[in-house]
Formats: C-alpha cells, sequence, structure tokens
C-alpha cells in the first residue's frame, strides 16, 4: 500500500503542484465531480468549494483548506475517511485523487485567479484561444513542425524518449486507412517506399486528401455526431426521412471541396438565412432530429463540446449555463419550424399531394368499411356464444355456426388456465363428473351474458369517452382506444375482451394470435353478404386507380424555417412545461460573452446563433473541431471527452498545442484539409507504436505524453465492411445517392447503406455502429469472439473471399505469386518465405482451396487492425 501512495505522490508531482494546470487537470475535476454538486450553490454545511475564496474559508465546521498544511485541513480529514465527516458520502476517492489532493494543499493550493464573466470564467475553455509560442526543445533536429515542439517539449520535461519512426509501409495504411477509410494499393505502396525524396510523404497525404474518399470517410465520423440516420424512430419501425441522404451527400461534398469549417457549422445551423441559400440540405442536421430539445443538446455538444441540455431542469450543476440560457437557445429553434424544400416546381408538388390525398381519403374510405364490418361480425358471433360454447362442450356443432369460430373455440377452452377468473364459472361446470346438457347450457347463456356485457362497456368507452381515456382530441379512432381499456375495465375484463375480439399484433418475434371473433379485413370478407362483397370490391378497385395515380415522389431538401411568429420561450421550472416561469430572451450563452449578451434581433435567431458558435474569438469552436481531428489521427483527443469541455469533462494533455491548433485552424481560413495536413506531416504521427523504449512505457503506459503512435485494434465497422468489398474488387465506387438496404448483395461503400433507428443493423452493431437516437463523440471499439465466428461463418465474407481468389487468380500466375499478392493486398507488406510456404502447405496445388484460404486471411487480425 505505501508503495502505491508513494507512486501516485511521484505521478501527482510529475505535474508541479505550484502549477495552475496541476489545479485545472488533477484537482478541480475531483471536486467538480465529486463535489460540486452539494457545495456550491446550494451550500450544503455552509461549504462552497467551487471558488477559491469560499474553499478556504470553509463552513460551518470552520477552514476546510489551510494552504501548506494537508495534516490540518478538514478536507483531508474528510475524503480520508479519517473522522466522522466522510466526503464524499457515496464512497471514497482513490488514492491517487487523495495523494493529488495532498499534494496540491502542501504545495499552497494553488488556485488560479478568476478572471472575465461567469460563474467559472477561469475554467481553461472559456478563456479566449491565445497565441502559442512554440517551445524551444533540446532535440530540434528530431522536431519537423510546430505540433513535433509543443509534444517534445513535454516529453524531455518529463525524460520520456519517443518511439522511433514507423516503416513507411506502416505509415502509407495508417495515413491512407486514417483520410479515405481503405486500405492502400499495393501500387502506391510500392510507389512510396521507392520515394526516397523529402516530400514523399507530403505527396501521398495530398493526394488522399485530394481523392473523393476523403469526403466520403470523414463524413461518417461527421454523421456520428449528427445522429444522422434515415428514419424517424416509430413504434414498430422507422418513419422514412426519403431525402436524409441529401444531408449525407452535402457533408460528403463539402469535405471534398475543403469548404471552410466556420461556413460548414453556419450551414448546419441557418443555411435558409444565409446568401444565396446554396447550403440548404445542410438543414438536415436540425431537421432529422426528434424534438427541438434534442437540437439544443446536439448543436451544442457537436459545435460547443458543451452539455447546454443539462441545464433544462436547473442551473447546470458544474458549467456556468444557467436554466435561463438553456431556454434561451431552446426559443431560437421552437421560433423554427421542419419544412420541406422541394427541388421541382410548385406544379408539381400540387399534383402529388393532390393525389396523395386522394389516395388517402379513399384507403381511409375503404379502412373504415372494414372495421365497421369486423364489428358487426364480432357482435353477430357474440350473440351466439353460448351455442358456440354448448358445440365446443359436445364437439360438433350445428349448420348455423361457422366451422372456423367453433374451431377456434375449441383451441381456446383447451387450455383452462386463463389469465382472468370469467371463465372460471364455465370450467367449474364442465369439469364436474356426469354434468347435464343443461347445466352446460345454463353455464353458456351465463357466459355469453358476460361477454355481452365486456362488449357492451367497450363500445360506451370508444363512443362517449374517447378523449377521456386518452384519445386524441378529432380524431376518433377505437384503435387508438385499445392501450387505455386497461385503466377504464377491471384488469380481468379487459383480457375477457381482448381473448374475444382484439386485434392480433406483433411483439417483437411474438405473435399475439388475436380474438376468437376477430376477422381482420382479409377474412372478414367471407362473412359479407354479396352486395357488400361487391361494394367492397369496388373500393379495392377504387384505390389501385388511385394508387396508379399518384406521380413519383418529388426530391426535397429536410430543412428549417423561422415561423412566422418567433417568440421567447418561457423558463419551464425544474423542467415541468406546466409550470412556466419568466421569459428568457433568445440569444447566446452568458459564459461565452464578454458581458450580458444582446437579444437576438433576427427573426429565429437561427442565424445569430451560427454567427456567434462560428465566431473566430469563440473559445470553444475551433478548440473542439482540432480535438475531433487530432482524436482521429492519434487515436485519442487532446482532451478525451470530445463533446464535454466542461467540467466534468477531461483536461487537456497539451493545452498549448491545443490552442495552438485552433489558432493555426482559424487563421488556415477555416480548412480542415491544412489541419489534416500539419497533423499528419508531424513526426508525432509518423511514430512507431511499438512499446519501446521500455523506459518510456513504464513511466507513460498510456502514452498521454504522445511518445509513440496508438495501435488501432480492429478497424471500425464501415471501413472494415468497405476494405473487404476493396481487395475483393467488388467495391462499387459510385457516390451519394439515396441509402440502401444493408445486405450480402450490397457492393457500395456501408456509408450509403440505410440507418434505422428503430432497428439496427445486428452485423453493424456488432462491431459498435453507434445508436443513431444520440450524438456519439466516439465508438466503443470493442474485440470478441463473436467478431471472429462472424468472419467464419457469414455469407457476405464467404462470398467476398471467392471474389478475392478468383482476384488473386487473375493477377498470379501460381500460387507462390497469388500469395504474395494477397499479402499485398490485404496487409500492404511482401509474404515471409514463411507464409508463402505455409499458404503452400495448405492449398496443395488444389484451386478449389483457394476460397477458403483467402477467407482464413481476411480474418486475420492484421486485416482489421492499424498500426
Amino acid at each position: 500500500m505505501l508503495a502505491r501512495l508513494l507512486l501516485f505522490a511521484f505521478s501527482a508531482f510529475l505535474l508541479n503542484g505550484k502549477d495552475a494546470e496541476f489545479f485545472e487537470t488533477r484537482i478541480r475535476p475531483v471536486l467538480a465531480k465529486n463535489c460540486f454538486a452539494c457545495h456550491s450553490q446550494t451550500e450544503m454545511g455552509g461549504l462552497r468549494l467551487d471558488t477559491r475564496e469560499r474553499a478556504m474559508r470553509g463552513g460551518k465546521s470552520g477552514p476546510s483548506i489551510l494552504p501548506g498544511n494537508a495534516a490540518g485541513s478538514l478536507l483531508m480529514d474528510a475524503v480520508q475517511y479519517a473522522s466522522k465527516l466522510k466526503m464524499p458520502p457515496k464512497g471514497k476517492l482513490s488514492e491517487r485523487e487523495i495523494a493529488d489532493l495532498r499534494a496540491w494543499i502542501e504545495e499552497g493550493a494553488i488556485w488560479p485567479e478568476e478572471t472575465g464573466k461567469g460563474k467559472q470564467g477561469s475554467f481553461w475553455s472559456f478563456q479566449k484561444v491565445r497565441g502559442q509560442r512554440v517551445p524551444q526543445v533540446r532535440d530540434a533536429a528530431w522536431a519537423a513542425t510546430g505540433i513535433d515542439r509543443f509534444v517534445l517539449a513535454k516529453l524531455e520535461a518529463e525524460g520520456v524518449t519517443p518511439a522511433k519512426t514507423a516503416d513507411k509501409r506502416t505509415m502509407i495504411r495508417r495515413a491512407t486507412f486514417d483520410l479515405t477509410g481503405l486500405p492502400p494499393a499495393p501500387e502506391d505502396v510500392r510507389a512510396f517506399v521507392a520515394d526516397e525524396s523529402a516530400q514523399a510523404f507530403a505527396k501521398v497525404v495530398d493526394r488522399l486528401l485530394a481523392s473523393p474518399r476523403y469526403g466520403e470517410r470523414w463524413a461518417r465520423h461527421w454523421l456520428d455526431l449528427a445522429r444522422y440516420s434515415d428514419g424517424k424512430e416509430g413504434a414498430r419501425d422507422d418513419v422514412p426521412y426519403a431525402n436524409a441522404f441529401r444531408y449525407r451527400d452535402w457533408v460528403v461534398d463539402s469535405l471534398n471541396r475543403d469548404l471552410p469549417y466556420d461556413e460548414f457549422v453556419k450551414a448546419q445551423i441557418a443555411a435558409d438565412l444565409m446568401p444565396g441559400q446554396r447550403h440548404l440540405p445542410a438543414l438536415g442536421f436540425q431537421a432529422i432530429g426528434e424534438s427541438d430539445n434534442d437540437r439544443v443538446d446536439v448543436t451544442t455538444r457537436v459545435f460547443l463540446g458543451l452539455t447546454v441540455g443539462c441545464a433544462q431542469c436547473h442551473d447546470h450543476k458544474f458549467d456556468p449555463i444557467p436554466t435561463r440560457d438553456y431556454y434561451s437557445v431552446l426559443g431560437v429553434f421552437k421560433s423554427s419550424k421542419v419544412e420541406e424544400f422541394p427541388l421541382v416546381e410548385p406544379a408539381v408538388v400540387e399534383k402529388y399531394n393532390g393525389a396523395k390525398k386522394a389516395l388517402a381519403a379513399k384507403q381511409d374510405e375503404l379502412k373504415q368499411f372494414l372495421e365497421r364490418q369486423t364489428k358487426q361480425v364480432v357482435d353477430i358471433l357474440a350473440a351466439q356464444t353460448s351455442q358456440y360454447l354448448l358445440a365446443a362442450w359436445k364437439g360438433s356443432g350445428g349448420e348455423d355456426l361457422d366451422a372456423e369460430t367453433l374451431e377456434r373455440w375449441k383451441r381456446y377452452l383447451a387450455n383452462p388456465e386463463k389469465d382472468h377468473p370469467y371463465f372460471r364459472p364455465w370450467f367449474d361446470v364442465v369439469k364436474r363428473p356426469g354434468v347435464s346438457e343443461a347445466e352446460v347450457q345454463a353455464a353458456a347463456v351465463e357466459m355469453q351474458t358476460a361477454i355481452r356485457k365486456v362488449l357492451d362497456d367497450k363500445k360506451a368507452l370508444d363512443d362517449l369517452n374517447y378523449v377521456k381515456v386518452g384519445g386524441m382530441e378529432g380524431l376518433k379512432d377505437a384503435g387508438k382506444v385499445i392501450g387505455t381499456l386497461v385503466d377504464s375495465l377491471p384488469i380481468e375484463r379487459f383480457y375477457f375482451w381482448r381473448d374475444l375480439a382484439s386485434n392480433p399484433y406483433k411483439v417483437e418475434d411474438l405473435q399475439f394470435a388475436g380474438g376468437v371473433y376477430f376477422y381482420g379485413p382479409k377474412q372478414v370478407e367471407r362473412f359479407l353478404d354479396p352486395r357488400w362483397k361487391r361494394y367492397l370490391a369496388t373500393l379495392r378497385e377504387e384505390v389501385k386507380t388511385l394508387e396508379k395515380a399518384v406521380p413519383a415522389a418529388y426530391p426535397f431538401f429536410h430543412v428549417m424555417k423561422d415561423s412566422d411568429k418567433p417568440a421567447n420561450t418561457r423558463i419551464a421550472i425544474r423542467g415541468d412545461a406546466a409550470n412556466l416561469g419568466e421569459e428568457a430572451p433568445r440569444r447566446f450563452l452568458s459564459a461565452l460573452c464578454d458581458s450580458e449578451p444582446k437579444p437576438f434581433q433576427q427573426g429565429s435567431g437561427r442565424l445569430e446563433l451560427a454567427n456567434a458558435i462560428a465566431a473566430a474569438d469563440n473559445p470553444l469552436t475551433a478548440r473542439v473541431m482540432v480535438n475531433r481531428l487530432w482524436k482521429h489521427h492519434f487515436g485519442e483527443g487532446l482532451v478525451r471527452s470530445g463533446s464535454n469541455f466542461g467540467q466534468l469533462g477531461d483536461r487537456p494533455t497539451h493545452p498549448e498545442l491545443l490552442d495552438y491548433l485552433a489558432g493555426r485552424l482559424v487563421h488556415s481560413g477555416w480548412s480542415l484539409k491544412a489541419m489534416h495536413r500539419e497533423m499528419m506531416l508531424s513526426h508525432v504521427y509518423q511514430l512507431g507504436s511499438e512499446e519501446e523504449p521500455a523506459a518510456s512505457a513504464a513511466k507513460d503506459p498510456e502514452n498521454r505524453l504522445l511518445w509513440r503512435g496508438n495501435v488501432r485494434e480492429r478497424l471500425d465497422a464501415e471501413a472494415l465492411r468497405d476494405s473487404i468489398l476493396a481487395v475483393s474488387g467488388t467495391l462499387d465506387g459510385a457516390i451519394g445517392g439515396a441509402a440502401e438496404a444493408l445486405g450480402d448483395g450490397l457492393r457500395r461503400r456501408t456509408l450509403y447503406a440505410t440507418i434505422s433507428r428503430s432497428k439496427p443493423d445486428r452485423t453493424m452493431a456488432l462491431f459498435d455502429f453507434p445508436d443513431p437516437n444520440a450524438s456519439a463523440e466516439q465508438r466503443i471499439v470493442t474485440v470478441g469472439p463473436m467478431q471472429r465466428l462472424f468472419f467464419m461463418n457469414s455469407p457476405f465474407v464467404a462470398g467476398q473471399a471467392k471474389a478475392l481468389a478468383a482476384r488473386l487468380a487473375r493477377d498470379g500466375a501460381d500460387d507462390a505469386a497469388r500469395i504474395g499478392r494477397a499479402y499485398e493486398l490485404l496487409y500492404g507488406r511482401e509474404a515471409t518465405a514463411d507464409e508463402v510456404q505455409l499458404g503452400m502447405e495448405y492449398l496443395g496445388g488444389q484451386a478449389e482451396k483457394w476460397p477458403q484460404y483467402a477467407q482464413v486471411l481476411l480474418s486475420a487480425a492484421e486485416f482489421s487492425a492499424v498500426k
């Protein structure tokens, strides 16, 4: 235990306890996570720990912190559980956190002075991005760029030696996957290996950035953030967003054209209010959202890295975001509305809508007719209940009984175990030894009376109390009442009604068979009078005619538009919409303004909100985006919580480097491609991923100091599937267009597969595809046996292995040459002599073994990993 404490204490002093950075990265996060909920504005025990002055003053028990005297500080007694006061009450801090607090107090409890506006104006992410002077380093020859100098300065300060540069094959494989999500072509690998010029890698990066595959790859990263899907979640399936793909295609095109990031941001908030309206499809970012609350949360998380949504019910517990600010932004979106922007003439839209309206009216007429007949059939059959029960008991029925209904009764009565007691009197009678037919007849009549009572109660609910039991006023639909009957009838009577007259339905894979007397639209026809059948046939024919008359759906953009009467939103006190407080003027977040934010004046305020978010002096926008770029190139962001730059988020491992990059992004004209290039041409990006030197691995096992490259143990779902298609030679490179179902036959990039919010694809989920119902800042990468089994048993993988075998047969003259070609295609390297020999032994000259051998090569961890 002592050794562990000494280790933690030593690690604490790696960051100087006298530095502001130590406080921001090691102390404030602990206080925010464990203390602020009770000891900030709430002041439990008279103690506040969110400002230096109040923390030093302490609470009712006296001063909590004595700078330079950790042993005498009440805070240390509390966190060590050394007295009656044990904090935090839900569980003791880790040994490292306690050691950090002790070191901080011993060194004087340095707490940076608060400057600027807001409850936490000193917090690092709310401070303006400061220009950073590139630091001096001892090994200047190692540092190729400014990025290298920031990283190396820290490595040298900590006595950590960087790893060796990766070999050229590793570098081009890493770069190609990073920028395109596809493996490098063997020809490109050989050309790079042969190019000994100083600009060889720069040429590779420039070529990849110019590839249209770049936009496809990085669009997928953005779509994770945008919670993109091709449909809105429904009860059983998605309600399609027929033209959502136009937003996806806009993202791809904008990234390929290197649209300045500030314009990229503004377009996704207010493209309809920008000059020329050329970015209208960008509004899909907002339009595919589920609600205005969702838009507030996603907009602020994605662009600002702030959890503004947490202030919906109360002031944010950790960040300077009052509830008033949440409703200020909410008012912007509530003053906007989602619409379609047709890409055709108005006459085309009018014709389409008219035809759809006529069709819907006729379909409703057909539906209402069938529902009336269904109810009548239930009523007629229910009036014969006693006859059916008696016939079921006897085993045969009269001529006036419907044979199918009688069989249903027999099946239903075969199991006496019911969810309700209504049939207990019946079963009590019929199971008695020697029971007479007259006694059974009497019991049957009693059951018929009970059934009529239940059905009469249901009718009363349908006709008289529709709104009271949960139906929508002005929308009378008996089907909507079914779910409320449990509250309106005794539970056993509800079951009774369900068993006799309810519509069958499905719950996932379970089929509820429906009531004994229920005959749906396709079954009820046989009960109808000939004249009714002729009328039904006429209705169906009219529906078919109107269906044919509906023109093809016209293309449109999912957009937003200012409402006719923009208005402020009143604050919902504690999030209760029925308890409204004062109005919150539509304006920007107060913590990001130098003075009291001015109310928005232009319509909804969306354009003003967009301009505020994308402003060059906004302290968050550039930082958040360069951090996202860094994360996808280096495996982890400089701030690991990419969508939370607040108190509960992680602190930057290299704050000066983060500000340097943010400044570079703005000064480059907000060019994302320029940032890719700068990051990838750094020496840091090109480091090998081996955990050598061993001393460096021991000092920084998590690689937070960036002394080596990070291994990506497995490609994400899209890159993995796309790579299989690419090496097999079957990838369809067509860009853009409507989404297609993801099946074994789809040959396009996975980006173009349909994404469902209600029914996620199981294979994609197996490989950690994120939930499209929420913004995903990063994917959880798992490596498990089920994924290996997928490669062994998937028809898709088996089919692509056959295609790969056929490709290799065309490319190589003999098995040895084909094996070598396979290693180049799949792994970006030459096969070793042992690997060639092993493959030759397995194949044994038998061509029919090639598909299985190819499947083994595709299943290897080396194919799905990037070093």
